[in-house]
């Protein structure tokens, strides 16, 4: 654990260092993939499907916010669909219209949220979406992770329709509507990710120890059993393997994001009582945990004389960090601890040596 926060602070700092550098890759980056991940689905026109596109959006990403991000995106997957069906295009984009107008007057704060779930799907743990989303959001979150849902399904159904479809392009997207309209695996999606943000939110915030671990542990347990069930009962058949490496995955990367967001040190927990003219107050105070790696700097000043041999030494040691203390409680919280050493050394000095150290410190 100690090793953990050490490597965090570190991380930390370094991010810090170059924040500026590396929001820019990450939005590059992010850009990239969506583009990347959409140009497989739907990479139907020629034009389009390209790595210079993929790297141009990813170029454009570091410029624009993330609003202009998703309209582009929209963009993009109705001008692949067009190349194939100009009234499945215009569909899409009334949909794409719709969602987008709804996305700006509620969560305008919530872009990647809904670009995410896509990409989430297609490497199969869409499952972390809630989890994340229930521990650093409001309830509110439902509706990103739902819109999210929807553009993958819209996407996927629609990539189904075009492969599979012998029909002409005109009867197109009445096919496409009939198949999201009749998409259970969409609807049951949205509901059980909709009951795991909404216990996850309200299991990290219970006043108990080890809230966000407990919360974590108990949306993972829920997407287990609710899709399980749901999927039983309505005989959808699933890659059980496949789903379970992706609920182990998913519980595994919210714990990773929750420790490097906010690592709590339960063992100091304190619950307050204080009052002032208006109100009387309980709080619970719970420390972070923070922890930096010890530096040691030596310093060593030598002076010979050439006379009669004196040898004048100084050691001077510093040790200073933020170091955790072992004890009954585990970690404590934060304490900076200095330690400092005392040496005891002889000096022999004459007259001379005495007045040139006097000058020195003068001149200092």
């Amino acid at each position: 654990m100690i090793q953990l926060l050490v490597f965090k602070e570190h991380l930390q700092k370094f991010y810090q260092k170059y924040s500026l550098v590396l929001n820019m890759l990450l939005r590059f980056a992010a850009g990239y993939i969506i583009f990347y991940a959409a140009d497989r689905v739907i990479g139907y026109s020629p034009l389009l499907n390209r790595t210079l596109v993929e790297v141009l959006a990813g170029c454009i990403s570091m410029v624009f916010p993330v609003q202009m991000l998703l309209f582009l995106v929209s963009v993009f997957v109705v001008l692949q669909i067009a190349y194939v069906s100009s009234y499945l295009a215009i569909t899409t984009a009334l949909i794409f219209a719709a969602l987008y107008f709804m996305y700006i007057r509620f969560l305008p704060k919530h872009g990647f949220v809904i670009l995410s779930m896509p990409v989430l799907y297609a490497l199969d743990i869409p499952y972390v979406a809630p989890l994340i989303m229930g521990l650093i959001s409001a309830p509110v979150s439902i509706m990103p992770v739902s819109f999210g849902t929807i553009v993958y399904y819209l996407i996927s159904d629609t990539a189904y329709v075009i492969n599979t479809s012998t029909d002409n392009s005109i009867n197109m997207y009445k096919l496409v509507i009939q198949q999201l309209a009749a998409d259970t695996q969409m609807y049951v999606s949205i509901c059980i990710f909709a009951v795991v943000i909404m216990a996850v939110y309200f299991i990290r915030n219970m006043k108990a120890d080890y809230s966000f671990e407990i919360a974590i542990l108990a949306g993972s347990f829920l997407n287990l059993i609710l899709f399980l069930g749901v999927n039983y009962l309505m005989d959808i058949n699933v890659n059980v393997v496949q789903f379970l490496t992706g609920i182990a995955i998913s519980c595994l990367l919210a714990w990773i994001i929750q420790f490097f967001r906010l690592p709590l040190n339960y063992s100091g927990a304190e619950n307050l009582q204080f009052e002032d003219d208006e109100y009387y107050y309980y709080v619970r105070a719970v420390p972070k945990m923070n922890i930096t790696a010890a530096r040691k700097r030596v310093q060593r000043f030598n002076s010979h004389n050439g006379r009669d041999g004196n040898v004048i030494e100084t050691i001077a040691e510093e040790d200073a960090a933020d170091i955790p203390l072992e004890g009954d409680g585990g970690l404590k919280q934060d304490m900076d601890t200095t330690a400092r050493h005392d040496f005891e050394f002889t000096v022999s000095l004459d007259k001379e040596d005495l007045e040139e150290i006097e000058k020195m410190e003068k001149k200092d």
